[in-house]
């Protein structure tokens, strides 16, 4: 008995040990066939090949899943994220990766989280969430610094000098750009040398353009490119090149040399074309286009713009709208009125044409007439019913009917005439009270900005200065830029430029700040009209575009905005108009809209007229008209 029940034992031992061997046979099988479905994934990855590409990744992705191996269902999350990433699907990208990190940081598999995070910085620079981007990058950063990994320590700082870039803050992305240079040119890495050679000369032409083309940042940009061609002659590097040779001709268009513009444009677009990348052969195209304009030889200027249409359609929705704008103002140059109002309604839906601040003034005098004469109506209907009724009761004690009558009218007319009264007392009051608010806010405006700039601001410069002296660089960053922001603070506060440059000077300046500043674009045509306002007008006149124009960047969700301001007979005519979502105009009057309110508070205390048209969904135009020599 007991050698039977031995003999059984081993048979079982054998049976358990086989199923085991045949577990792991199949589980090898599994891993395998799980890296070749990756692997495979990857490949056609590169191919674009994105259909297949999808299914590889997924086959394996859920085969990890079966067999619950976590370090594998992590790449498989991870590679999911670089397929998003490619069909530019980043927010899907984004949860795919955050899947894998997490994955990753519970295996304290260091190298793949080092990985996930340095994709994930990219993804969230690409969505413009930058403060997320440099959480990444920084943390990138640090690990890469941790394990003494110099190239990784200069591919951070590149991208962080990018993000900076982009936010704008020039001074911080160029101290970031040199660090990678510096640690790239050690390693002998070209590529990492070109590229931020690029992204130095960016920093200095982005600086030139903010300063009104300032010469010496502009030839510093140049000469960064310039040294950046002069690296890449031997190398395969022809889209560099050609954002090089485009850069420098925008570059040398800012400093007015138009012949060595078009010289290094003309090649850039050559390259561009030849290499078929046409979304950046469009922007070159606008360049050169814009350099003809200038040079004012505008049959060469319309022939590039045309083929930055034709290049930029379906490619570069930017590129193509900027390229109808140029259209619009070289066919306006040359007499071609109805073919320049074509393109720029491609580039702007604007409803009206500078023609319609007559045809609505028009339409609200025609307004004011309907009311007048449908409220002469009702008093005549009135005065026929008291007529008819007196008519009636003749007949009855004539001498009290009279009586009352005349007694129920003096009545009447007293209390009409004392509601009308009192109703234009309370106007006149309501009236002088918030123009009074008004100028009691300039002032207090003023006071406070000629505090900020001689207390604030000297003592921010005196600690700017200390700072210096002791070359502590990065206390003197942080003390310009917060001399900067109070001085933007001081400047939003009291327009002082409208005493050193003018009104008109000081209007292009607040557009052109509007335009660097947002995503808006803006189009203008201004007539000189310092010599027709008072000094109390002239800033009225600056508040109300300025009113107008932050109502448009808060509400209205345009892209772009029109204005116009011209000298018309007697008066000053300002046209503004924008392609955003509109609104109801009589509903926001009578809720008694804090923006349209201090609009039309403005324009009573420069005794000036305005005329709102707006639409749902098809933008809103302002129509203003004040009288010149006006005194508030």
């Amino acid at each position: 008995m007991k050698k039977q029940l031995l003999y059984f034992f081993c048979i079982f031992l054998i049976q358990i040990s086989f199923a085991q061997r045949i577990i792991e046979s199949s589980s090898t099988v599994s891993v395998e066939t799980i890296n070749t479905n990756y692997k495979r994934g990857l490949e056609f990855l590169e191919k674009d090949n994105f259909t297949e590409a999808l299914k590889a990744i997924s086959s394996g992705l859920e085969a990890s899943k079966k067999i619950k191996n976590t370090n594998l269902t992590a790449f498989g999350y991870q590679y999911l994220g670089d397929y998003y990433n490619q069909i530019k699907n980043y927010y899907e990208a984004i949860e795919n990766l955050k899947t894998a990190l997490s994955i990753f940081v519970d295996l304290k598999n260091q190298e793949e989280v080092y990985n996930c995070s340095f994709k994930l910085a990219r993804l969230y620079y690409n969505i413009s969430e930058y403060d997320k981007s440099l959480d990444s990058y920084f943390k990138t950063l640090n690990t890469a610094e941790i394990h003494k990994n110099e190239l990784q320590i200069a591919d951070n700082l590149k991208k962080i000098g990018e993000v900076y870039l982009i936010t704008p803050d020039l001074e911080v992305a160029r101290i970031n750009f040199n660090k990678a240079l510096v640690i790239y040119k050690k390693l002998n890495n070209e590529k990492g040398i070109i590229e931020n050679l690029t992204n130095l000369g960016v920093t200095y032409q982005k600086e030139g353009g903010n300063k009104n083309n300032d010469a010496p940042l502009l030839l510093k940009a140049i000469s960064l490119y310039k040294e950046g061609l002069d690296r890449i002659k031997n190398g395969d590097f022809k889209r560099n090149k050609s954002i090089f040779l485009g850069n420098i001709g925008s570059s040398f268009r800012r400093l007015k040399k138009y012949d060595e513009s078009l010289q290094y444009l003309l090649k850039a677009l050559d390259l561009k074309v030849e290499m078929q990348d046409y979304s950046s052969a469009a922007h070159t195209c606008n360049d050169i286009s814009e350099t003809f304009i200038e040079m004012n030889n505008l049959t060469k200027a319309r022939e590039f713009a045309l083929k930055a249409i034709e290049y930029s359609e379906g490619l570069n929705i930017h590129q193509e709208r900027y390229a109808f704008y140029l259209m619009s103002k070289i066919d306006y140059e040359t007499g071609s009125f109805k073919s320049a109002h074509n393109y720029l309604k491609k580039y702007h839906q604007i409803q009206d044409s500078l023609f319609s601040v007559q045809k609505i003034a028009n339409i609200n005098d025609l307004q004011i007439k309907y009311e007048t004469e449908k409220k002469n109506l009702k008093i005549e209907a009135q005065q026929s019913n008291i007529a008819l009724l007196a008519s009636k009761n003749r007949n009855k004690n004539q001498w009290l009917l009279f009586g009352g009558i005349g007694l129920l009218s003096i009545f009447v007319i007293t209390l009409l005439y004392y509601s009308r009264n009192t109703a234009k007392k309370e106007i006149v009051q309501q009236e002088k009270f918030s123009q009074a608010l008004l100028q009691s806010q300039e002032e207090e405006r003023t006071r406070i900005a000629r505090e900020l700039h001689d207390s604030v601001g000297q003592q921010l410069t005196l600690i700017k200065r200390k700072a210096q002296n002791l070359q502590q660089d990065e206390l003197t960053i942080l003390t310009n830029k917060a001399l900067e922001e109070v001085r933007s603070i001081s400047r939003d506060l009291y327009p002082a430029l409208l005493k050193e440059l003018g009104l008109t000077e000081s209007i292009v300046q607040l557009i052109n700040e509007y335009d660097e500043q947002t995503d808006l674009f803006f189009t203008m045509d201004i007539d000189m009209i310092d010599a027709y306002f008072t000094e109390t007008t002239s800033l009225n006149f600056y508040r109300l575009l300025q009113e107008c124009l932050t109502n448009i960047l808060k509400h209205a969700k345009a892209k772009s905005v029109t204005i116009s301001i011209k000298k018309e007979h007697k008066n000053i005519i300002a046209f503004i108009s924008d392609n955003g979502k509109g609104f109801n105009v009589d509903e926001n009057k009578k809720k008694n809209s804090l923006g349209l309110k201090t609009i039309f508070e403005r324009i009573k205390i420069m005794n000036g007229n305005i005329s709102i048209d707006s639409e749902l969904n098809k933008g809103t135009s302002f129509i203003f008209s004040i009288p010149s020599k006006n005194e508030s």
